[in-house]
């Protein structure tokens, strides 16, 4: 077969779903992270290639600091806390227990999930969203109870993370939820630990936009520097 048929490129990964890696097991280690969520975790406006998602940081900077873990990517662009898709995957209360749970080693995972609930529920149904609906921060709020009880169930550190600002959520309806979410997560102590990214990639001068140093071009998801930002956000000593 030629390698023509290779010539496109692509920011998507089509069939490796991923890589487990069991060398030097030591007896019952969990010492696996995952960083659960969307296109934030995903890497979506990052440099194609250069693996600047901030779960890649992440790991560079854990390696970096003599404390090398393996860091899962279970990121989805598009996906939601509340509702499936059929471009967008499962709902992350349901592949939760695949993407996390089932993982081997976990010990700790980092959960940014629900921009995509609130920015959807704006916008009219389509092939991909065909259950969009205005959700309320008290369902979202629940959605990420569910994750956080299925995780203590399997004795796993949860980290909650605030959603950032960004393009659509910078008033109105989306920008309440947001708020109120992100509001519960610092606060309610149902979360282990807190990694506020809502602070990190926030303009202190319009907060409800990301920082124009950290801001990609579509004023949503963040350029390289936002993503090393968020990974210098974590707490190490939390993981």
């Amino acid at each position: 077969m030629s390698a023509d048929a290779f010539a496109e490129e692509s920011s998507s990964w089509y069939f490796l779903e991923g890589v487990d890696v069991t060398a030097n097991p030591a007896g019952g280690r969990r010492d696996a992270i995952v960083a659960f969520g969307d296109s934030l975790t995903d890497g979506a406006a990052s440099t194609p290639g250069a693996d600047n998602r901030y779960p890649d940081q992440l790991s560079r900077r854990l390696s970096a600091e003599g404390r090398q873990r393996p860091v899962l990517n279970a990121g989805i662009g598009g996906n939601r806390v509340l509702s499936d898709s059929a471009c967008f995957g499962e709902k992350a209360t349901t592949r939760f227990r695949h993407d996390v749970l089932d993982q081997t080693r976990v010990g700790t995972v980092i959960v940014l999930e629900g921009t995509n609930d609130i920015l959807m529920g704006e916008l009219a149904a389509d092939a991909c969203t065909t259950t969009n609906r205005r959700v309320t921060a008290a369902e979202l709020i629940e959605g990420h109870r569910t994750l956080i009880r299925a995780a203590h169930n399997r004795g796993i550190t949860v980290i909650g993370a605030t959603l950032p600002p960004g393009k659509g959520l910078e008033s109105g309806t989306p920008a309440e939820t947001r708020a109120a979410l992100n509001q519960w997560i610092r606060t309610s102590c149902a979360y282990e630990a807190v990694v506020d990214f809502d602070r990190v990639l926030a303009d202190p001068l319009n907060p409800e936009q990301l920082l124009p140093a950290y801001s990609s071009k579509d004023g949503l998801h963040p350029n390289d520097a936002g993503y090393r930002a968020m990974a210098d956000a974590v707490n190490l000593n939390s993981l």
